[in-house]
C-alpha cells in the first residue's frame, strides 16, 4: 500500500470517529435537555386535551430519540458493518431528520398564525408557502441518499460507517431550512412592531414569543450556515460533524418555545405589569416619625419552624375532622 493510500485511510478513519463523537455528544445533550424539561412537558402538554398542537410536539419531541439516540448511535458504535447496512441505516436516519424538521416546523408555523390573530389569508398562504419550501427537502434527500457511497472499514473492528463519496447537495435542506426561518420571523416581527407601539410589549407572553423566535432563528441560522460551509469544503466523513447537533437543538428549541408560551399563557393576568395599574409598582416613602427595624431581626427562627409544624399539623387535624364527618 502506497503511502498516500495510508494517509487517505487514516484521515478517513479520523473523520469517522470525530464525526461518531460529535454525534453522541448531540444525543447526550438531547437526553440531558429532555431531563431539564420533563417536568414541564408533563404538567403543560400530557395533562391538556389532545389536538394537532400536542400531536406535533409530541412526535417532534421525540422523534430524536429513535433517529439520533437509537439509529445514529447504533450505527456509530457497532463495527464490522457492511456498505448495505450502512446505506439501510443512512436512508432511515436522513429521512427520519427531515421529517423532525417539518414536523417541528409546522409547529412552529402554527405559532405564527396565532400571533396573527388566525388570519384568514395566512391560514392559505401559509400552507402553499410550507409546501414549496419544505417539499424539495425530501427530493434533495433522496437524492443525496442515491450519492452516498460506503467502503468496509480497512482496520477490522473499527465501529462506524466510511463514507468514501457523497454529493454536496444537502446544503439545500439547510437553505430550505433558513430561507423558513427568514420568512416566519419577518412575519412575527409585524405584530411584533404593532404591539410594541401600541405599549403592549411588556407583556411577558408577547415577550416570551419574540424572545424565543428571535434567539431561535439566530441559533438555527449559525449552525445551517456551518452545515452549508461543511457540505461543500470538508472530506465525506467528516461533513456531518454537526448535523445531528443541529438536528437535537431544532427539537430542543422548539420544544422550549411552545413549553415557554404554555408556562406563561396560564399565568395569572396578575403577573403582568401590562395588566396592571400600567406602570411600575412604587411604594411610598417611609414616615419621618417611623422607625423601620428589619422583620428578620425581630422573628425567632425557632418560632418559625414551630408556626411551620402547627400549621402542617393544624391542616391534617382539619382533614381527619371533616373526613369523620362525612363518614355515616
Amino acid at each position: 500500500m502506497e503511502a498516500a493510500q495510508e494517509a487517505a485511510i487514516i484521515q478517513g478513519l479520523y473523520g469517522v470517529i470525530f464525526v461518531a463523537r460529535g454525534e453522541v455528544a448531540a444525543a447526550a445533550l438531547y437526553v440531558w435537555d429532555y431531563l431539564l424539561t420533563f417536568g414541564m412537558e408533563v404538567d403543560l402538554v400530557w395533562t391538556s386535551r389532545w389536538n394537532i398542537i400536542k400531536v406535533l410536539f409530541l412526535v417532534q419531541r421525540y422523534l430524536p430519540l429513535v433517529d439520533t439516540c437509537i439509529l445514529t448511535i447504533y450505527r456509530d458504535l457497532q463495527p464490522g458493518r457492511t456498505g448495505h447496512g450502512c446505506t439501510i441505516l443512512e436512508q432511515a436516519t436522513g429521512f427520519l431528520y427531515v421529517a423532525g424538521y417539518v414536523i417541528a416546523e409546522a409547529l412552529l408555523t402554527i405559532r405564527v398564525w396565532a400571533v396573527w390573530n388566525r388570519s384568514k389569508a395566512l391560514a392559505f398562504v401559509l400552507p402553499i408557502a410550507f409546501c414549496i419550501v419544505w417539499a424539495p427537502a425530501f427530493v434533495v434527500m433522496w437524492e443525496f441518499q442515491n450519492s452516498l457511497k460506503f467502503s468496509p472499514i480497512p482496520i477490522p473492528g473499527v465501529p462506524g460507517c466510511f463514507v468514501i463519496a457523497a454529493s454536496d447537495i444537502l446544503k439545500w435542506c439547510w437553505v430550505s431550512l433558513i430561507i423558513w426561518n427568514a420568512f416566519t420571523l419577518f412575519l412575527m416581527l409585524i405584530p411584533g412592531m404593532r404591539h410594541y407601539r401600541s405599549q403592549l410589549h411588556s407583556t411577558l407572553l408577547y415577550s416570551v414569543v419574540y424572545r424565543d423566535g428571535t434567539f431561535y432563528f439566530a441559533y438555527l441560522f449559525v449552525f445551517s450556515i456551518i452545515n452549508i460551509v461543511l457540505s461543500v469544503t470538508v472530506t465525506p466523513t467528516k461533513r456531518f460533524f454537526i448535523s445531528s447537533l443541529e438536528r437535537c437543538l431544532h427539537s430542543m428549541m422548539a420544544s422550549r418555545v411552545i413549553l415557554h408560551m404554555r408556562d406563561h399563557a396560564r399565568r395569572p393576568p396578575e403577573w403582568d405589569t401590562a395588566h396592571s395599574s400600567g406602570g411600575p409598582v412604587e411604594f411610598a416613602a417611609p414616615r419621618p416619625d417611623t422607625n423601620i427595624v428589619s422583620i428578620h431581626s425581630q422573628v425567632d427562627p425557632i418560632e418559625v419552624i414551630e408556626c411551620r409544624v402547627f400549621d402542617r399539623f393544624s391542616k391534617i387535624f382539619v382533614f381527619i375532622f371533616n373526613a369523620e364527618r362525612v363518614t355515616p
